[in-house]
């Protein structure tokens, strides 16, 4: 998501060398460009941090282009949990966001993470599902999120590659009690629709020269396929996944490395879903962004995907990173 650019350039490199996979069956580019699906976008300002003008003006623009969630940054809302003051602002500041947004038809999720949310850190993660809990169960209806998306990216940490199936399995493990405090806050009051997300990247697939299968829960298979196992009981569940290339088609396109993950979910039958985020963001290198392009240009490519994955239940749209690169773009 919003990295340093040094992480992007890893992200490329490794997609280069698997630059030969091949796509699973029923996932070829399509060469039309049916009606886009509803999109989802992150927004990295703090609740709080902009105007309420601004923030309305934001949410009818994000609305009237044809998106339906926005991801806020939570961040703050985490590093404020032992302050009662803070925080109480900070839950009424939210209370007039999603209610604001909610009056246009778009639902909020808020997400917050780094890369030291795995092992020692691992609470910060559950922390923030039982904040958005809590939250829920305490407001009105109408100022309840929907969802929590965790963006922990340990990978972007030196000593992840020293060993990189042991950092791979205390992210799993991470991941796996992240998602045990989320089926405990579906029993709460308010909380029985809240999604819980996780943001990756397609080369948690394993493919090339990626990090490849890992021993976990008794079983050895690639990180994604693990995650997914993770949460394939759950329907309120799901991956984006970080498919950043500025154009869809061939086997370095953004269709093709999202293949193996929403191919594996069809497979298992897996109740939850997977977006494929797309990067707006002014990163390097270009081709992961589609940063100085029109914002047409990206619904062209957002329509490719959504022709190439339509067919799966288990596909559920696509992202942007972010807004304010977004809103720049020329029509």
């Amino acid at each position: 998501m919003r990295r340093a650019t040094g992480v992007l350039v890893l992200a490329a490199a490794l997609a280069v060398a698997g630059g030969g996979l091949t796509t699973p069956a029923g996932a070829a580019t399509a060469a039309a460009a049916p009606a886009a699906r509803p999109m989802a976008a992150y927004d990295w300002h703090q609740v709080g941090e902009l105007s309420p003008a601004t923030a309305r003006r934001r949410i009818a623009f994000l609305r009237a282009n044809g998106f339906r969630a926005v991801y806020l940054e939570a961040g703050g809302w985490v590093d404020a949990a032992d302050q009662p003051l803070t925080s109480t602002v900070r839950q009424r500041q939210l209370q007039a966001c999603v209610t604001a947004a909610r009056g246009y038809g778009l639902a909020v999720q808020v997400v917050a993470g780094g890369p030291t949310w795995t092992g020692d850190l691992s609470y910060l993660g559950e922390l923030l599902v039982k904040l958005v809990g809590g939250y829920n169960a305490a407001v009105a209806p109408a100022e309840r999120l929907q969802g929590v998306q965790l963006d922990i990216e340990p990978y972007v940490e030196g000593g992840w590659h020293d060993d990189t199936s042991a950092s791979l399995r205390t992210y799993l493990t991470t991941v796996a009690g992240i998602v045990g405090t989320y089926r405990a806050q579906l029993r709460r009051p308010g909380n029985r629709g809240l999604q819980l997300g996780l943001a990756v990247p397609f080369w948690f697939d394993g493919e090339g020269d990626a990090p490849g299968p890992v021993l976990f829960n008794n079983a050895t298979k690639s990180a994604v396929h693990h995650l997914i196992d993770l949460l394939a009981a759950l329907p309120g569940a799901y991956l984006v996944v970080m498919s950043y290339r500025d154009f869809t088609g061939g086997p370095d396109g953004s269709i093709a490395h999202a293949a193996n993950e929403l191919w594996y979910a069809h497979k298992v039958k897996a109740r939850c879903g997977l977006l494929v985020g797309q990067q707006y963001g002014d990163v390097e290198p270009a081709f992961i962004t589609f940063h100085g392009q029109r914002r047409a240009t990206f619904r062209r490519a957002a329509a490719q995907i959504g022709a190439a994955f339509g067919r799966y239940p288990q596909f559920r749209g696509v992202s942007v990173d972010d807004v304010d690169s977004y809103l720049a773009a020329r029509p």
